[in-house]
C-alpha cells in the first residue's frame, strides 16, 4: 500500500429516507402524551375512579388541555421564544407529574392502566424536554 492510499470509506447501508426535525418529534410525543392524559381521564370517569379536582366536567381539566395541545402546537415553531416557552411548559408539567400527581394517585387508582398511563405520560414528556434542550443548544438531529 502506498503512502498516498485513501482509506476506504463505506457509505452507511441505511440511508433515512427523511429526517426528523426536532420540533415535528417534541409536538408528535406531546400530542401522544395529552391524548393518553384525556383517554385516561375518560376512563377514569367510566370506571368511577377520578379524582375529584380533575374531571371531564371541570373545567380546570379542558383549560390544561387546551394549553397542553397549544404547546404541542407552539413545539413546531422554530423561533427561540417558542423553545423556551415550550421548555419552561415542560419543565413546570414534569413537575407536576412528579412531585404533585404521585400525592392524588390514590390506591383504587392505580389500576394497570393508571400506573402504564402515569409511566408513559412521565417518559413521553421527558423525552420531550430532552429533545427540547437539545434542540436549544443546536444539536443534530440524527437516526
Amino acid at each position: 500500500m502506498s503512502a498516498s492510499a485513501q482509506p476506504l470509506t463505506i457509505p452507511h447501508a441505511i440511508e433515512p429516507a427523511a429526517r426528523t426535525r426536532y420540533g415535528v418529534a417534541v409536538s408528535a410525543l406531546l400530542v401522544a402524551a395529552f391524548s393518553l392524559s384525556v383517554i385516561h381521564t375518560v376512563y377514569a370517569r367510566l370506571s368511577g375512579l377520578e379524582d375529584p379536582d380533575f374531571t371531564v366536567t371541570s373545567p380546570l381539566t379542558w383549560v390544561f388541555y387546551l394549553v397542553a395541545f397549544g404547546a404541542a402546537a407552539l413545539a413546531r415553531r422554530d423561533s427561540r421564544a417558542a423553545q423556551m416557552t415550550v421548555l419552561g411548559y415542560l419543565v413546570v408539567i414534569l413537575g407536576v407529574s412528579v412531585f404533585y400527581y404521585p400525592t392524588t394517585f390514590t390506591l383504587e387508582q392505580q389500576t394497570t392502566f393508571g400506573w402504564f398511563e402515569n409511566d408513559v405520560y412521565t417518559g413521553l414528556l421527558l423525552t420531550s424536554l430532552i429533545l427540547s434542550v437539545l434542540r436549544l443548544r443546536r444539536r443534530a438531529l440524527v437516526p
